[in-house]
């Protein structure tokens, strides 16, 4: 590990010292290279934005997305525990308890699918 650490150590100080020798007799081009890096790192983060990182499964993505928007409607936010631990301190008064309406309670989607379970096929017999 110390290997590793002296090696990253010189090649900083190597950087270092031709930055500092190339901005003094070169600062010009010592700009224009940085611009030159920063387009291309910028052109290649925006080839990754676009189509490596673009998946096909798209609509799975949106599909969580709305169900997790679902969820914290129906069920709210977590509490934070330093917001468990304010609440903790103020004692209050005793919430009277809420009567959930049936309606409002969405009931699972669920769907029969009806099968062919009491037909048999015809066997053919040699």
């Amino acid at each position: 590990m110390k290997i590793r650490t002296t090696i990253f150590f010189v090649v900083m100080v190597l950087a270092a010292f031709g930055l500092s020798f190339m901005l003094i007799t070169e600062p010009g081009n010592v700009f224009r290279t940085l611009l030159t890096y920063a387009a291309i790192a910028g052109l290649i983060y925006f080839i990754y934005r676009m189509w490596i990182r673009r998946k096909p499964n798209r609509r799975e993505q949106q599909a969580f997305k709305k169900a997790v928007k679902h969820s914290k409607k129906r069920y709210g936010n977590p509490v934070s525990a330093s917001k468990m631990k304010a609440n903790k301190a103020k004692p209050k008064a005793p919430i009277p308890f809420k009567k959930t309406s049936i309606n409002r309670i969405d009931a699972p989607k669920l769907t029969v699918i009806e099968g062919k379970k009491g037909k048999k096929k015809k066997k053919i017999s040699l």
